[in-house]
């Protein structure tokens, strides 16, 4: 039996060229994106850092001892501390000094460029969990402002830390 051209089903041309066009108009949106992975160390560095922050906030509502986390833009790092006089504490994880490093192995790629808490490098919090700036000289004091800033190949996100609560927020310029 002989088909008539008319119930030969398939694709014209136009159709081929509309989808290879889409096509293509997808890669060149999508590949440049998967080149850089900036954003995502950044999120990824700040998503460890609050986890800290919080541990030591946790820690010292637990404790019922005042915990600090003291930054050092200079070497990259931070330590979660504790004590009267702080020291760093033991990480529960690696039973190592709880320490991180910025462009280390632990956070690769990723540069702490700022902390400041009310003009201080340390931040701590009391035994209900409010944050606090602190410097061996002036001890505690209330925080009003503080934040955290990582960058990543040209790609910065900052962490705010809220007075009274502690609460962290992050925000991409």
């Amino acid at each position: 039996m002989k088909r008539s051209p008319k119930q030969i089903r398939g694709f014209t041309l136009i159709e081929i060229l509309c989808v290879v066009i889409i096509l293509a108009i997808a890669a060149v949106l999508v590949i440049p994106q998967l080149g850089s992975r900036s954003d995502l160390q950044a999120a990824a560095a700040a998503r460890t850092v609050m986890s800290d922050i919080l541990y030591a906030q946790n820690r010292a509502i637990a404790m019922q001892t005042t915990q600090y986390v003291k930054f050092s833009v200079a070497t990259h790092t931070y330590e979660v501390q504790e004590g009267t006089t702080p020291a760093t504490m033991t990480n529960p994880l690696t039973l190592k000094p709880f320490t991180q490093t910025f462009g280390g192995t632990a956070i690769p790629g990723v540069t702490l460029t700022s902390a400041a808490f009310d003009g201080k490098d340390t931040l701590a919090f009391d035994e209900i969990g409010a944050p606090y700036s602190f410097d061996t000289t002036g001890g505690l004091v209330a925080l009003s402002t503080g934040s955290i800033k990582i960058a990543a190949d040209g790609y910065t996100m900052t962490l705010t830390v809220k007075p009274y609560t502690g609460e962290i927020v992050t925000s991409t310029p």
